[in-house]
């Protein structure tokens, strides 16, 4: 992010209005999104952005299909990825619950693996791991077309 003034589209204001209501914290929507938080801080207040004005939902109907393709190792790598954030911004303490929760992630997918590979060869694990990888990067070709020339 810059310290240049900047002017945002009004698709780009609202879009980050749904982001805040929908529960990201204000430095995460002003990065995500590239606008100051000073600025965000100002448009909130004056358009009245609150959380505490949203209706929640009752217990138990809450749709939390949107997680269901977020597996342990995508939970692992944003966790790490957070740690390494709060690091950078100097958030010791936040750096610490960040890199406890990493550690403990790894752990679960370490023991996921173990489970549903027991039995298998280390070949037949690797050429698991090839066919999943191979057919990952099919669908990514489907989807997308393929990869440029080197």
């Amino acid at each position: 992010m810059t310290d240049v003034y900047r002017i945002r589209a009004a698709q780009v204001w609202a879009q980050a209005r749904d982001d805040y209501l929908s529960g990201m914290s204000a430095e995460t929507v002003c990065r995500r999104h590239d606008l100051g938080l000073s600025a965000f801080r100002r448009r909130a207040r004056k358009y009245g952005w609150r959380r505490s004005d949203q209706v929640e939902p009752p217990p138990g109907e809450t749709d939390l299909s949107l997680y269901d393709d977020v597996d342990l190792d995508d939970l692992a790598q944003t966790a790490r990825l957070r740690f390494v954030e709060a690091l950078e911004h100097g958030k010791s303490t936040e750096a610490r619950r960040w890199r406890r929760l990493w550690e403990e992630l790894k752990e679960a997918c370490r023991q996921t693996d173990t489970d549903f590979y027991r039995g298998m060869s280390h070949e037949e694990i690797a050429d698991l791991r090839d066919l999943e990888r191979r057919e990952i990067d099919e669908e990514d070709e489907a989807l997308l077309g393929p990869p440029p020339p080197d």
